[in-house]
């Protein structure tokens, strides 16, 4: 990190005796003026360096008039604006135009000064002399007007400064000195330090005189020119320290300070009269810059970065002082700084640690100004016109061949000096896009519309090379395919293939002098057909040997061992189950001192060929992407460095890849990097460890090991929150304890289950080289990378507990990642909370014990049913019993009555009984399993067998006697009921 500060009013004391040296020899300047003079000159180099940014309304000010700018000590850029006050991230601006909170007071307007005290709030001056202080915790403002009523009758503030111990100077309209701070619940303390009573003039409320007091444990300074200062006296302190004199003394030292500085050389520079001079001490050497503006339209601030020391003139002049060479630069000389308009003055100016300047202005908004380190060169050509650089290849002597679009030729030396142009005019070269040395150290160029091109070295040639062309011809099939020839390849069986844009893949083979080219209408059968794979850019051999051939139709894989023309196999994936980039237009294909095959293709970025899948006969590839910071899709050429770090050439955007690690690094203009635009396939590693890449410009040259990166740990924050597409600070209950920015909580409803976070990485620099992932703890599975985008959004989230993590760092730094977490507790529907799971609970017990109680009673109740139904059951079933004995007692009593009678049938017993016969059937039925004609005939059997048992009656007058007419029908029925004939059982009987 550069050292830096900024200086206003102040200056520190430790400057007071080389100013009293530069005091001593100031008046040299006039004698000097013109010799022995460091020239003040612009530095048109230096000011082409600089990079300028222009913030205004359409990034999203507020306003265009911004009169202060400040970096708090969380890393953010406060400016103050004529609308208010807005903060600044890197990416977006924060407007605190308007009320975010019910207990914040309205937001200042006109805003003229900012100070940052200990607690990390803002203290705002506006131009109509009011004061608020910003509690940026809370997003609350807070007018400080009844705390003022206290020490002062006037509530207007002209002036607010720093005292660099955390608390802030408030020098009143009435010349009163205040000391202002705020505490950690939020409240504002003022302390009086210096009383003007007696030491002003009504009239014109001036101060007759500088005054100085001691209160309060403070001794004060207020100049007559609104100067300010204060410091605490010790206890313990010695008289003198109590004395108002020496205060005097010690104070206007710093007063007089207040227009110098020192760079990190010594050099004193001090601004009067109109000039800023400088003087060094040890060297004795000057140096004197007229300003170029006049007036007075805010106060002198020097600012110093590193070997740098920016200077503000009270006219609104930026200048920039070169400690090492004492140059004086106008910053307004920086190309983009003024449109045009150098008399363009600034208001407020600030350093911050990474070197860059920021200017206001009043009307212009803001201008960063960033100077970045010469850490790359950029070889150009002599010619003018289109001189692109398309191939570069060095030979073994040291020498580096170049070729360009112009069609011109160059060799240069190892360190960069042009040797020697061949021209198109002399030589016919033509665009040289590919350059390969075979294995008899001859060179094939490769041109664009010139054909093939065979170098070999002749020293009885003016140049040292003898060319010869090879160049299609129609009416001669075993010529070159093409004349647009974009690569030469030779490969591990020493074949030579010749890639072009129009005649496709070409294999050269050669008899003696003769030259013959085998493609697809010349000897390859298997060649693909319907027009395909006939723009051939690039072309490279793997570790297994196969060849592989980037077109713009895709990849196509060549078997390099072969007997003829005819039999070469050529492989392609558009039917097969491939990775889709393999049948896009492939720009680059490079193979690195480990044999890996990378692959470039437009818009897919860099992949890496792992493996080749046999089975399938598709190529495996991993894909470098957002993971490891690769944001460009589109990679033009590739080279390897000393320490297998692969070099990514983008449209203006440098990048490496260190594999072991998985991190891209891009380079851009902050880091030095020249405005240029890469070419195609244009790129190698010198033998002196140098990397040349081509591009539109020339060549830019650099060492890999010399890049400087920065190291920092860059803050990170979560800047903004919406829920249901609703701005958090917009909601009807607050949902965090105050900003979301520094609140380490988050509350919402269960309905409130929509929420998109946007976070920032306060880097001012690049923000190409900061790699984000995010995550929702206990909702997402994995990281979510994010490039340049800096925003999360979750939608249907159920309720429950979360932590949201954004893991932010450069990619130079990877291992040290700045982290945020905030704890999201979504809260359950009224239904899912713990007191409804209570009542829920009690709501069981109570239901469990009325079931009990119910299945209890119905076990009672239905054991009662159950013990009357069967009580019910036998008081029916014994009465039943009683009257069906009666019953049948009645039956037995009528056909005992009437048993002789031969005629007494189930009707005379109904008639008997008086029943029908219908009821009397199913009645006796019921009782005796009988017809009552069956139960009458063996009633009348049973008085037989009685007869016959107990009587000497014969069978005849028993069958009488029983009733029946028949004898023979008595014998047949008593045979059926026993067994046997009446006379056998009466022959039985007597026996």
């Amino acid at each position: 990190m550069s050292e830096f500060f900024c200086e206003g009013a102040t200056v520190r004391t430790n400057l007071l005796k080389p100013l009293l040296i530069m005091l001593a020899v100031l008046p040299l300047f006039a004698v000097n003026r013109g010799r022995n003079v460091v020239d003040g000159t612009p530095a048109p180099v230096a000011a082409g360096n600089a990079i300028v940014e222009n913030y205004t309304v359409d990034d999203g000010l507020p306003n265009g008039i911004v009169n202060s700018v400040i970096r708090t000590g969380d890393g953010f850029m406060w400016f103050g604006t004529w609308y208010g006050i807005s903060r600044f991230d890197g990416l977006h601006f924060q407007n605190y135009t308007g009320l975010f909170s019910s207990k914040s007071d309205q937001p200042p307007r006109k805003v003229e000064t900012m100070v940052e005290d200990g607690q990390g709030n803002i203290w705002v001056k506006t131009l109509d002399w009011r004061l608020s202080v910003l509690f940026k915790r809370e997003d609350r403002f807070k007018n400080v007007e009844n705390e003022l009523k206290r020490y002062t009758n006037n509530l207007q503030i002209i002036k607010i400064q720093s005292d660099s111990r955390g608390h802030v100077l408030l020098l009143t309209k009435d010349k009163n000195l205040l000391l202002g701070s705020t505490t950690a619940d939020g409240r504002v303390e003022l302390r009086l330090i210096a009383n003007s009573r007696g030491a002003i003039d009504k009239s014109s409320m001036q101060l007759r005189t500088d005054l100085v007091d001691i209160r309060n444990g403070y001794a004060a300074w207020v100049g007559r020119d609104y100067s300010i200062f204060a410091m605490p006296i010790a206890t313990g302190r010695s008289a003198a320290y109590h004395n108002l004199d020496f205060y005097r003394q010690r104070f206007r030292g710093l007063d007089e300070a207040s227009h110098r500085c020192t760079d990190t050389k010594g050099t004193v520079w001090i601004l009067a009269d109109g000039h800023l001079y400088g003087y060094n001490p040890k060297t004795h050497q000057q140096a004197d810059y007229t300003l170029a503006l006049s007036g007075k339209i805010t106060s002198p601030v020097f600012c110093r970065s590193g070997n740098r020391l920016f200077v503000l003139t009270e006219a609104g002049e930026a200048l920039c002082v070169n400690a090492l060479t004492m140059r004086v630069m106008p910053v307004n000389a920086a190309e983009g700084m003024t449109q045009g308009k150098p008399t363009v003055r600034y208001i407020g100016m600030l350093a911050d640690p990474s070197g860059d300047l920021w200017l206001t202005t009043a009307g212009r908004g803001i201008y960063k100004v960033t100077f970045p380190l010469s850490q790359f060169r950029l070889i150009t050509v002599p010619d003018s016109g289109n001189n692109g650089i398309r191939s570069i290849f060095q030979l073994p002597d040291g020498d580096v061949w170049a070729g360009s679009r112009n069609k011109n030729l160059y060799i240069f030396d190892s360190s960069g000096r042009l040797k020697q142009t061949l021209r198109y005019a002399d030589y016919g070269i033509g665009s040289v896009y590919n350059i390969m040395a075979d294995s008899r150290g001859r060179l094939w160029l490769s041109t664009k519309g010139d054909g093939l091109v065979l170098a070999t070295a002749d020293a009885s040639q003016p140049c040292g090379w003898r060319f010869r062309h090879f160049r299609h011809d129609r009416n001669n099939p075993s010529s070159i395919g093409g004349n647009n020839v974009y690569v030469t390849y030779e490969d591990s069986h020493r074949h030579i293939w010749v890639g072009t844009l129009d005649g496709g893949l070409n294999l050269l083979t050669e008899n003696g002098d003769s030259i013959t080219f085998y493609n697809k209408l010349n000897g390859m059968t298997h060649y693909p057909g319907y027009g395909l794979y006939m723009e051939v850019r690039n072309m490279v051999e793997d570790g297994s040997g196969r060849l592989w051939v980037g077109t713009i139709d895709g990849l196509m894989a060549v078997n390099t061992q072969f007997r003829s023309p005819a039999d070469i196999r050529f492989d392609t994936f558009r039917d097969r189950q491939a990775s889709p980039f393999v049948n896009s237009d492939i720009y680059t294909l490079f193979r690195d001192s480990r044999k890996n095959v990378w692959v470039c293709a437009f818009g897919g970025g860099l992949s890496r060929m792992t493996g080749y899948d046999s089975a399938a006969k598709v190529p495996i590839f991993n894909n470098v992407g957002l993971r490891e910071g690769m944001e460009n899709d589109v990679v033009l050429s590739v080279v390897e460095d000393s320490r297998r770090q692969l070099w990514l050439a983008g449209s203006d955007r440098l990048s490496c890849y260190d594999e072991a690690a998985r991190r891209v690094r891009t380079f851009g203009r902050s880091d030095g990097l020249p405005p240029i635009v890469f070419e195609e396939g244009a790129a190698m590693r010198n033998t002196n460890g140098e990397l040349w890449m081509g591009s539109k410009e020339g060549i830019l040259v650099f060492r890999p090991d010399g890049l400087m990166q920065p190291k920092d740990s860059f803050p990170v924050y979560i800047v903004g929150c919406t829920v249901n597409n609703q701005d958090i600070r917009h909601l009807d209950h607050s949902v965090a304890d105050g900003s979301i920015t520094y609140s380490d909580e988050m509350r919402l409803s269960h309905d409130q289950n929509m929420l998109t976070l946007t976070f920032a990485v306060l880097d001012y620099g690049s923000q190409n080289n900061i790699i984000c992932r995010h995550r929702l703890e206990g909702f997402d599975t994995d990281w979510h990378y994010d490039g340049r985008n800096r925003m999360a959004s979750y939608s249907q989230v159920p309720w429950g507990e979360y932590t949201f993590v954004v893991e932010a760092a450069d990619a130079a730094n990877p291992s040290h990642p700045a982290v945020r977490r905030l704890h999201i507790v979504i809260l359950p529907p009224w239904w899912a909370t713990w007191w409804a799971y209570a009542i829920y609970f009690l709501l069981a017990v109570a239901a469990a014990v009325a079931l009990f109680r119910y299945v209890r009673y119905q076990i009672r109740l239905k054991n009662d049913l159950y013990v009357q139904s069967k009580v019910a059951e036998f008081k029916r079933q014994f009465t039943m019993e009683q009257e069906d004995k009666a019953f049948m007692q009645r039956v037995k009593d009528a056909v005992e009555a009437n048993v002789d009678k031969a005629d007494f049938d189930m009707d005379a017993l109904a008639g008997e009984l008086g029943m029908s016969r219908s009821a009397l059937f199913k009645r006796i039925k019921a009782l005796t399993g009988e017809s009552p004609s069956e139960f009458v005939r063996n009633y009348k059997l049973t008085k037989a067998v009685d007869l016959l048992t107990h009587s000497d009656r014969s069978i005849t007058d028993v069958a009488y006697a029983s009733g029946f007419s028949d004898v023979g029908y008595f014998g047949k029925c008593f045979r059926k009921k026993y067994g046997m004939s009446p006379r056998d059982y009466k022959n039985r009987k007597e026996n």
